[in-house]
C-alpha cells in the first residue's frame, strides 16, 4: 500500500510470512517486523485481506507514485501483479470497497507506532 502525502509516499510492504516494512519518501521508516508477534500477526491480516480484494484489482505494469491524498494497492501474486486505488479520505471513512484492505494497513502502522512507544525505547 502506497500513501501520497505532502512530504512524499509512505509505503507499507507485507509479505504472508509476516514480515513489514515501512518506507518513507523521507528515508526513514521500519524493516522487517517480523521479529514482534503484533507486527507480524498485522502483516499477515493485511496479506490475507489483499488476497480477498485481489479479484476486483486490475493488472498493473508499472508503480506511478500516489497523487497527494490517494492510497494505491499493489498485491502480486503468481498470476502477476494486481493493483487498485482509491482517496484515503474514502478509504478513512469506510466509505469505499477497498475500506476494509486499508484498515488492514493501517493496523500495520499502528502496531509499529505502538513498538515505537513501548518503554525501553
Amino acid at each position: 500500500m502506497e500513501m501520497g502525502y505532502e512530504k512524499g509516499p509512505v509505503t507499507i510492504v507485507t509479505f504472508s510470512d509476516g514480515s513489514a516494512s515501512i518506507y518513507l519518501s523521507s528515508g526513514g521508516g521500519f524493516i522487517g517486523g517480523i521479529g514482534h508477534e503484533s507486527v507480524r500477526r498485522a502483516a499477515q491480516a493485511f496479506v490475507s485481506a489483499a488476497g480477498k480484494f485481489q479479484p476486483q484489482m486490475t493488472a498493473a505494469k508499472d508503480f506511478p507514485e500516489p497523487t497527494l491524498g490517494q492510497a494505491v494497492f499493489y498485491i502480486r501474486t503468481d498470476e502477476g501483479l494486481f493493483s487498485s486505488s482509491a482517496p484515503e479520505k474514502a478509504l478513512g471513512e469506510g466509505k469505499h470497497p477497498l475500506s476494509p484492505l486499508f484498515y488492514a494497513g493501517q493496523e500495520v502502522i499502528t502496531q509499529y507506532r505502538l513498538l515505537d512507544q513501548s518503554p525501553g525505547k
